[in-house]
């Protein structure tokens, strides 16, 4: 069975001060070791967010070599890591809640809605370009090129040479406008698809005006394609370009607000790191200093008072007072001092009546 500690012991002083030390260590431990898996689950979520950035890329460049090169491939990668940015931003989201960071909701239903949106901007970019036509034999594209082709052939055959030149001018401002995109090449060709159609409506030969339903065929083919390319956008400022533009922007200026959001996160939970460790460190060595302090003075009196009594011991006999010196072992001292002083003394009382008695029997001889 474990002997006993009293609380006022010197043993009990010492294993007080030792697990002062020891509860300071550990909780200054579990408190780094929490804190330092929060900030490492936040700086995993703020790569998270540099690689959202990343996706965003990679979703423009997917979005660029579709309209530079037609190959639905690009497509079906823009699809995928477009499902893979919003699964990734759903998870983010998630991180969020359970740390409970200060982040407004409507931030990221907001960022949803705008990659949702460019999404759903892309998907109708790609549906009018298939009607468009991904090559020159599909939609709208193979639509008037083949009814021009019969217009050509029939020309070439009936040997109308004035009609087979106004068509290849007509055709000449076709090419040029699906070369450049400029609108005067679609005035041009109005304008001459006018008088071809005029000369094809006045011409005296009637198999020629029999005609008139190619040309106007190739016309309403053309005239889709260029509400087409309108709709899409001749240049990177008009139409769904500079929709697609402006939300890629939009998401990645809300990624970056949500980036400085989780940086300040960050930074303040490293400023509380350092407060709650100092806290600790203080709280520790001020006990401490406490607990050291007032033993000291405990150790002086009790010193004291064994001093002052082995000083007065030297000519009196007076007991100690046990109340004063503090820890339970010196008062234990003093109690066998005080014994001490009471066997003396009863020594002395013994001493003295065996000298009297000698020297009465010495009268007595």
């Amino acid at each position: 069975m474990l002997p006993r500690i009293k609380l006022d012991s010197i043993k009990a002083r010492l294993v007080i001060i030792t697990a002062l030390c020891l509860i300071g260590m550990l909780v200054l431990i579990v408190n780094q070791i929490y804190n330092t898996d929060r900030l490492i689950a936040l700086n995993n979520q703020s790569k998270q967010l540099l690689q959202l950035n990343n996706e965003l890329l990679q979703l423009r460049r997917y979005e660029k070599d579709f309209l530079l090169r037609l190959d639905m491939n690009y497509v079906m990668n823009f699809e995928r890591r477009a499902e893979a940015f919003k699964d990734q931003l759903a998870d983010i989201r998630v991180f969020f809640t359970e740390l409970d960071i200060e982040v407004e909701q409507t931030m990221f239903s907001e960022l949803k809605r705008s990659v949702d949106l460019y999404h759903q901007q892309f998907s109708r970019l790609v549906a009018i370009q298939n009607d468009i036509g991904l090559d020159e034999n599909n939609g709208y594209q193979g639509y008037f090129r083949r009814a021009t082709h019969a217009l050509e052939d029939e020309f070439k055959r009936r040997n109308e040479t004035e009609l087979q030149v106004q068509l290849l001018q007509m055709r000449r401002s076709e090419k040029d406008f699906l070369l450049r995109k400029r609108t005067e090449y679609i005035e041009q060709q109005a304008s001459r698809y006018t008088g071809l159609h005029s000369a094809v409506t006045q011409s005296n030969n009637r198999s020629i005006q029999q005609l008139l339903p190619l040309l106007e065929d190739y016309q309403q083919g053309f005239d889709q394609l260029t509400s087409a390319y309108n709709t899409i956008g001749l240049n990177h400022t008009q139409g769904l370009k500079a929709s697609l533009r402006g939300q890629a922007t939009q998401v990645e200026e809300q990624l970056n607000e949500l980036d400085t959001t989780l940086a300040t996160t960050i930074s303040k939970t490293e400023d509380q790191v350092e407060r709650v460790s100092l806290l600790i460190m203080v709280a520790t060595a001020l006990t401490l200093v406490f607990v050291l302090i007032k033993s000291f003075i405990t150790f002086q009196r009790a010193f004291a008072n064994f001093v002052m009594f082995f000083h007065r011991c030297k000519r009196e006999y007076q007991h100690m007072d046990e109340k004063k010196l503090g820890f339970s072992e010196f008062k234990y001292l003093g109690a066998m001092a005080n014994e001490m002083i009471d066997a003396r003394r009863e020594m002395e009382v013994k001493l003295q009546k065996a000298n009297r008695q000698i020297a009465e029997l010495a009268d007595k001889g």
